[in-house]
């Protein structure tokens, strides 16, 4: 693992956001047993905010990783990781709801990290081209003087 305290450091940051933002809105997990749209609208909505929350993280992980690595894959689960914990100890019993919160969970995380991987990959290509547009600056400034 050549960037291992850089994915140490990444997966720490984004656990504890994961776990804040499951801790901010537990209050809404109540929400998701209601029939109808309000259920639908909450149950989306906490798979918005982990998708965002893994395009985030990813995109900014994958910019500046030295090498192509798959280690997006387990940041991601890293993040899925509080949420289903949270919700399988708070939870009385499992039952279907449950187990739709955690696939549109897995899912938002799932589609977060092919995105947030693209995205990074672009990032990074255009990271590396600015790099090489730099040092070739700094060459030429050396030279001339």
């Amino acid at each position: 693992m050549q960037d291992g305290a850089r994915f140490f450091a990444y997966t720490t940051w984004a656990v504890m956001i994961s776990l804040a933002m499951i801790l901010f809105t537990h209050g809404f997990l109540d929400w998701v047993h209601e029939p109808g749209w309000v259920g639908t609208l909450i149950l989306f909505g906490f798979g918005f905010l982990y998708f965002n929350l893994c395009y985030a993280a990813v995109k900014r992980y994958i910019r500046k990783v030295p090498a192509p690595t798959n280690l997006h894959i387990l940041l991601s689960a890293f993040i899925y990781l509080p949420p289903f914990i949270w919700v399988l100890t708070a939870a009385e019993n499992i039952g279907s709801t449950e187990i739709l919160l955690w696939a549109v969970l897995a899912g938002g995380c799932a589609i977060g990290t092919v995105y947030g991987n693209k995205a990074g990959i672009k990032a990074r290509y255009e990271y590396i081209q600015a790099l090489k547009e730099y040092h070739k600056k700094m060459e030429e400034n050396s030279k001339s003087i």
